[in-house]
């Protein structure tokens, strides 16, 4: 730890184990005065590829030199990273649904309230960074208010949307803090090549606000869709898929089998998920041999005909 770089212990709750929960937030000042940006990860506990891109980037940050302010949480649910879950454990919540909190709530909600309180309140802009969880591999970002922000971060594909009620971009939003939402690797998949790509990421948008000297490395195309699919097995067993990590922003036919669920008791074929449009592109995808649940996320899609450059 260095004279810039410093860190903020924001306390939560006492559980009954004992446990004193905090929030750890880490704060590096740049070399002159400039905006300030947050960035976050780990509000769903089954995304630890975020942690990692975030702990890289305060280790080569610490020593370079910028303008304005960086402040990073790095785990924002704690005890959903200590059991890889998607939801707090302690009261089944999604962190992510209950922004802004509240005080006096359960869990879950005094997380989110902290969260507002220490990072909303300290930051001009908010780069909220997300996976595809345990066994799904993900890429594409966001775009739902300033449109350059989610551009010049560099994913190809882009999706307008807006971000769900409860959800801390929404909140960011009502607070006046451009937020951008980044959903990059997971499944333990093609991990370094994602880690890579979101570091790059962070950089570009950080010469977008001035922050860094220099311009932005894009990618040679970007396409923006506006209509996705998630799809979702109705049956449980093995989910044997047909397009991996590899094959994310392929765009394939309607109709072509992207994956079959087969018992893994009988061995019998339950259910074949096919790609509902014509083109479907690939945003979320399973590896070759997962298990599923019925509604449990299998791939999410792109509808390609709404697609437009960007």
């Amino acid at each position: 730890m260095t004279d810039r770089r410093t860190l903020v212990r924001a306390p939560v709750a006492t559980l009954s184990n004992g446990h004193r929960l905090e929030l750890v937030l880490h704060r590096v000042r740049g070399g002159a005065d400039g905006p300030r940006l947050g960035v976050i990860a780990g509000i769903h506990g089954d995304e630890p590829l975020g942690i990692e891109i975030v702990r890289r980037l305060l280790a080569e940050l610490e020593d370079e030199t910028f303008r304005g302010e960086l402040i990073a949480l790095p785990v924002a649910n704690p005890y959903a990273f200590s059991t890889l879950t998607r939801n707090t454990p302690v009261d089944a919540a999604n962190l992510n649904r209950v922004f802004p909190g509240n005080p006096d709530g359960t869990l879950t909600e005094q997380v989110a309230h902290v969260v507002c309180a220490e990072l909303l309140g300290s930051c001009d802009t908010l780069i909220d960074v997300h996976s595809g969880g345990n066994l799904a591999t993900v890429d594409y970002v966001y775009l739902t208010g300033d449109e350059e922000l989610a551009k010049v971060f560099g994913c190809e594909l882009l999706y307008r949307s807006t971000p769900p009620a409860g959800s801390l971009a929404a909140c960011a939003g009502e607070r006046n803090v451009e937020t951008l939402i980044v959903e990059l690797g997971g499944g333990q998949q093609c991990n370094e090549h994602f880690v890579q790509k979101g570091l790059r990421g962070v950089r570009n948008l950080m010469k977008h606000l001035g922050m860094l000297d220099g311009d932005p490395e894009l990618p040679d195309a970007q396409l923006i869709v506006s209509e996705l699919a998630d799809l979702k097995p109705h049956e449980g067993g093995l989910l044997l898929s047909s397009f991996g990590p590899e094959r994310l922003g392929e765009a394939v036919a309607a109709g072509v089998e992207l994956a079959r669920v087969v018992s893994p008791y009988t061995l019998d074929v339950l259910e074949s998920i096919a790609a509902p449009f014509d083109p479907t592109l690939l945003v979320l995808v399973r590896e070759a041999v997962t298990k599923v649940d019925p509604g449990d996320y299998g791939f999410i899609v792109a509808n390609g005909a709404t697609a437009v450059v960007a």
